[in-house]
């Protein structure tokens, strides 16, 4: 007899309807069923989110950055690639929350932010909304009312608690303005590091074996191949102090805006449903 004959019917332990052949140890839930359970986790997963793991980044990068005055030439090297690695994690998070809270009538949020891949078009997607719509209409297409609008919502909220929405309200809008700043260094890393997270990038100090590709004592250098195979590229980064005090700031900034988001989202859609319950009349 063989494995297809023998096998037990599985079916959801929901809802009951057939599931597709998997190992044993899966959940017995069909995907519609598992994703009504990730639902009911969005807001305590957002919040758990928001209060520990969003500032991972500019703990780490903010340590590299003090480090550095004691450290010799190589160690700085590495310190500051920590500090570059920081800058791409940080905006991915971002980037993940976001592109999540867009989609969440579609998927759970906790599904998006998952699931998301850093890729070439959403890093020039979320910079091309930030130019074209601004602050304010992207703050709304997550689910966001605007500052003003806070003191008459319709929603569960205390006056402490619409004081503390308005001001993470107003602070996003700020630091989406600031965040114009890094536009072009921004989306350039980012679109850089999505084309190459998916291979090794070795770190060198030294670059004078490469044909043309000398680079300064104060520089690291990460080497990856390019698209075709057949080339070599190339990141030059810089070590000095005032320009990764700058990358910090940029993690800074997104750090605080992706838990502000967080904070008025979670405020705002305590139990986690997709739908803008504060919209209605």
């Amino acid at each position: 007899m063989s494995e297809s004959q023998w096998r037990p019917v599985r079916t959801c332990a929901e809802c009951g309807a057939l599931l597709d052949g998997g190992h044993p140890g899966e959940a017995r839930l069909c995907l519609d069923c598992f994703d009504g359970y990730l639902r009911r986790l969005d807001a305590e997963f957002l919040d758990s989110f928001g209060r520990l793991g969003a500032r991972k980044h500019i703990i780490v990068a903010e340590a590299c950055l003090k480090a550095l005055v004691l450290s010799d030439t190589p160690d700085r090297k590495l310190l500051a690639m920590s500090i570059y690695e920081q800058f791409i994690a940080s905006a991915a998070d971002l980037l993940a929350v976001y592109h999540a809270l867009l989609a969440r009538s579609e998927r759970p949020v906790m599904r998006g932010v998952l699931e998301f891949q850093l890729d070439r078009a959403r890093v020039i997607d979320f910079f091309a909304r930030l130019a074209s719509d601004g602050p304010r209409e992207m703050l709304d297409a997550a689910g966001l009312p605007h500052a003003e609008q806070v003191a008459w919502l319709h929603a569960d909220l205390d006056e402490r608690e619409r004081k503390q929405v308005r001001a993470a309200l107003i602070d996003a809008v700020a630091d989406l303005e600031s965040l114009v700043a890094f536009e072009e260094v921004g989306e350039q890393a980012l679109v850089g590091a999505a084309q190459r997270l998916a291979g090794p990038m070795p770190v060198v100090d030294q670059t004078g074996w490469l044909e043309g590709r000398r680079i300064d004592a104060g520089q690291v250098a990460a080497i990856a191949l390019g698209a075709s195979g057949r080339q070599l590229e190339v990141n030059v980064l810089s070590t000095d102090e005032e320009t990764l005090g700058n990358v910090v700031d940029g993690i800074e900034i997104m750090t605080r805006l992706l838990r502000n988001l967080i904070f008025a989202y979670v405020s705002l859609h305590g139990d986690g449903a997709p739908y803008d319950a504060w919209r209605r009349a």
